[in-house]
């Protein structure tokens, strides 16, 4: 049985490296294709060098892996008052109203141009969120009459989890995601 890394795509193992590593793939193709039929060398290298624009721009827009690294660990070691503040502080530099509560199944209410966002992230220390939170996440969307759900976690969420959060209305915020919504995080 093939191990989760033999089901990952070019395009997501492309997307963990550096830019340039798309534009190598990219040349190496293109001198195979050359060698093999001249006329599609371009077509079968273009893909690779439009990637390589794409991930350059990610990577200098965003976080470098070690500057995302240094932050989730930062995140990891906070306590809990001082991670709902930048939460806090994260949403509302974002335009919105922010609320925490003292619910079960969510930390903060969100409200934004009318519509409601229900906000988790009681279990943003470990390793990996399960389905279970984002069950009481989704049944707390019904009840509070929210537009979506969000759960972060400092870790990363479960294939259940994965699978349980497609198609309904929750969005899973974990790694460079959840660095750059909280931004820079204050020197200890």
């Amino acid at each position: 049985m093939a191990g989760p890394a033999a089901r990952e795509s070019l395009f997501t193992l492309l997307s963990r490296q550096p830019w340039w590593v798309s534009i190598l793939v990219g040349m190496a193709l293109f001198a195979i294709a050359q060698w093999i039929f001249p006329p599609v060398a371009p077509f079968v290298a273009l893909p690779f060098f439009a990637l390589a624009l794409y991930f350059g721009w990610k990577q200098f827009g965003g976080l470098s892996h070690e500057q995302t690294a240094e932050r989730l660990g930062a995140v990891r070691a906070m306590a809990w008052e001082e991670f709902a503040g930048l939460v806090t502080a994260a949403y509302r530099k974002r335009g919105y109203e922010v609320e925490a509560t003292r619910s079960s199944a969510f930390d903060f209410r969100l409200k934004q141009q009318g519509r409601i966002t229900l906000v988790q992230c009681r279990r943003w220390k470990v390793n990996q969120v399960g389905v279970g939170p984002l069950k009481e996440l989704y049944e707390a969307l019904d009840i509070q009459e929210a537009y979506n759900g969000v759960c972060l976690a400092a870790g990363g969420f479960s294939d259940a989890a994965r699978q349980f959060a497609a198609g309904k209305p929750l969005s899973l915020l974990e790694g460079a995601e959840l660095a750059k919504l909280l931004g820079r995080l204050p020197k200890r």
